[in-house]
């Protein structure tokens, strides 16, 4: 009897022998439970690979590498692994992708708490309105220039000065600063060290943070 070899959208017929998998070591695999990586040919089983994926794409690595880290810099591509991922792991994965295709200057997020949806400036810049936009997935308005919920017939000025305390902006830096949080200069987001050393990779591996020179005098950093 022959089993299936999965290799990125290709099925192979293989013969129906045990395999192993290079991450769990476990050698009680069929051909059909093992996914294959198109680029190299290492074999891990289905289900350490959904794992690595998970975790590589929870902590924002959107080039993620084959599994066998020591020896290969073969890269799983979304395409080929889309057909192993859960629901939800997918729509993370592909909102990762969309995140990383606009430039960090390019990106704005919705002010709307329960939102939060990137966007770029560009798009949003044809919404001709004054500096009123409207987000692409809630539809809520917003001030395209202090990033705020919209402030009709207040100049971004007058709202900041009379609402203070009202700003999400606002709120979020008092919770920052009790924290000691730290805001990474590309891509704007917040970072807290939970732990090791005073180096620290952003969500979009895209920086690398130096924490070292803040807050000396506070054993936490």
């Amino acid at each position: 009897m022959e089993g299936t070899l999965v290799v990125s959208e290709i099925r192979i017929d293989m013969p129906a022998e045990k395999t192993t998998c290079g991450i769990c070591f476990d050698t009680d695999y069929k051909a059909e439970q093992m996914f294959c990586v198109a680029s190299c040919g290492h074999l891990f089983c289905v289900e350490c690979v959904k794992r690595h994926i998970e975790v590589r794409v929870s902590e924002g690595d959107l080039r993620i590498r084959c599994p066998d880290y020591f020896y290969c810099k073969s890269k799983l591509t979304f395409e080929s692994c889309v057909h192993l991922l859960t629901p939800k792991l997918r729509a993370k994965w592909k909102q990762r992708l969309e995140e990383e295709s606009v430039p960090v200057t390019e990106r704005v997020y919705c002010p709307n708490p329960k939102c939060s949806t990137l966007m770029s400036k560009t798009r949003l810049s044809k919404q001709e309105d004054g500096s009123m936009r409207c987000c692409f997935k809630c539809w809520e308005p917003f001030c395209i220039d202090c990033k705020v919920p919209w402030h009709n017939n207040l100049s971004c000025e007058d709202y900041k000065r009379l609402c203070p305390n009202l700003t999400e902006d606002v709120l979020l830096n008092v919770v920052a600063k009790q924290k000691l949080w730290r805001q990474c200069n590309n891509c704007q987001h917040l970072i807290e060290r939970s732990g090791g050393c005073n180096n620290v990779t952003c969500r979009y591996n895209n920086s690398l943070v130096t924490i070292s020179t803040f807050f000396l005098s506070n054993n936490r950093w």
